[in-house]
């Protein structure tokens, strides 16, 4: 079991400062792995979200000490967001409110994300978005690098993380259950992934493993795969498509 020493003092400082030396009311998130429960002591950082009710400059300085006491522990600062900005932030960020409504936990302040509504059309539209620039991307990496097993590894990895979340967010729009790990992500979504479902297995075991070589026949199967589920999400028909 992955120690949370660290990640457990981290945040009960950031409250504590919070609550003792912000002075403005807000509403602390966690999300991501820390939430899901597939935190890695070595690997991971932690994902908070600050939703304020002032975002000005001047506001913001008196939120210096709560962040310096996530930098102590070498973890990052939060996102933060005004509270108008974030509930009118459904049509911009609907895969990250997706999957932040999937695993997250109110460390502060009343709940923002329960009851925000992301648009089918919305999630659909930012997936497809999001799916073709990481193939982009990734055609790139393999037309240069197809030579370089480590190099590839290297992207595979990095856009193996990636991919997950957005993994996630397909199985939301297609209605079903996405489960709190990779496996379930990846059984959730592979008939769309086609018979290349196996190379983004492969890819997500490795993920976590920054010396990865991923030999260049991978990293095309793992090409097609995504593609097959860019596509899967571009004819996906909602409710109300002619």
């Amino acid at each position: 079991m992955t120690d949370t020493t660290r990640m457990d003092r981290a945040l009960a400082a950031f409250g504590a400062a919070l609550e003792a030396d912000a002075g403005m009311p807000c509403a602390a998130v966690l999300y991501g792995s820390a939430a899901r429960g597939d935190w890695h002591e070595r690997l991971s950082d932690i994902n908070l979200l600050l939703v304020v009710e002032d975002p000005s400059p001047p506001a913001l300085t008196r939120l210096a000490t709560a962040v310096a006491a996530l930098h102590r522990e070498g973890f990052t600062a939060p996102l933060i967001i005004g509270r108008d900005e974030w509930r009118r932030a459904t049509d911009v960020f609907p895969i990250e409110i997706t999957d932040m409504q999937l695993s997250y936990r109110v460390l502060l302040g009343e709940d923002p994300v329960g009851d925000l509504a992301v648009r089918p059309a919305d999630l659909r539209s930012a997936l497809e978005s999001q799916l073709r620039g990481k193939l982009v991307r990734l055609r790139q990496a393999y037309v240069r690098f197809s030579d370089s097993m480590p190099t590839l590894g290297g992207f595979a990895a990095t856009s193996g993380s990636e991919l997950l979340v957005l993994m996630r967010s397909v199985a939301v729009l297609l209605g079903r259950d996405p489960g709190r790990d990779a496996e379930a992500t990846l059984t959730a979504v592979a008939d769309h992934l086609g018979a290349e479902a196996d190379a983004v297995r492969d890819v997500l075991l490795r993920r976590r493993e920054p010396e990865w070589t991923c030999p260049a026949e991978l990293f095309a199967r793992y090409l097609v795969a995504i593609t097959h589920l860019a596509a899967a999400v571009d004819a996906h028909i909602l409710p109300g498509d002619a």
